[in-house]
């Protein structure tokens, strides 16, 4: 006499693997949705899991739990990945991706990354503390626009730095908006000009250059 088949409900003997109580739950009730057992959903499973999983470990929240799965030659943490693999997946939202797809996607996160510390390091450089009042003095324009001191410029340079700040602090549109600050910068752009065109206009300007950085 043949032994009987073993149906996809029925219990297979073999292997008990330790979990968590809530991962064994889930991973039952999982099963029964899908009208079959244990065994079979971790069978399933293992043809799909990818390797480097996470492992959900010996216990959870609700304590430690045995699971039967039957007859396999995967390791406890083999099975318990490939069966939080499945549980993953039977969220309506959840979807398999390539490795190719995944390695790009990294990539790409990766990059933006990249261009977030890039941007916030911009930022940081650009931005400055207003002062109180409007501006009135050369040197504090020269230093709210980055210039060492008011002899390194020329009114090319001052009207190009201003087009680069100008987007960062408009109260508006800025990255950075500010009523305050986007004044002041625009009190520091007209006062270089002023200054710029005056010490051209006597003269005074490639002397003055020469001198010691402020």
């Amino acid at each position: 006499m043949t032994a009987p088949e073993e149906t996809s409900s029925s219990p297979a003997a073999g292997r008990t693997v330790p979990c968590g109580a809530r991962f064994r739950a889930a991973v039952l009730e999982l099963a029964a949705m899908r009208g079959v057992g244990v065994p079979l959903l971790l069978a399933a499973s293992l043809l799909l899991a990818p390797e480097g999983g996470a492992d959900p470990g010996l216990r959870d929240s609700d304590g430690e739990a045995v699971l039967e799965v039957g007859k396999t030659d995967a390791s406890d943490a083999a099975i318990r990945k490939a069966l939080a693999m499945a549980l993953a997946l039977s969220d309506p939202g959840a979807r398999i991706l390539p490795g190719e797809d995944v390695r790009r996607l990294e990539a790409a996160v990766e990059t933006l990354g990249y261009r977030n510390k890039t941007l916030a390091h911009a930022l940081q450089r650009l931005s400055f503390q207003p002062l109180d009042g409007r501006i009135t003095d050369v040197r504090d324009a020269a230093q709210l626009f980055g210039f060492v001191n008011e002899w390194c410029f020329d009114e090319d340079q001052v009207r190009r730095r201003f087009r680069e700040l100008a987007p960062v602090y408009h109260p508006d549109t800025g990255i950075v908006a500010c009523r305050e600050r986007m004044g002041q910068l625009i009190d520091a752009r007209n006062l270089l000009v002023h200054h710029v065109r005056n010490v051209y206009g006597s003269g005074d300007w490639m002397g003055r250059r020469g001198g010691p950085s402020a």
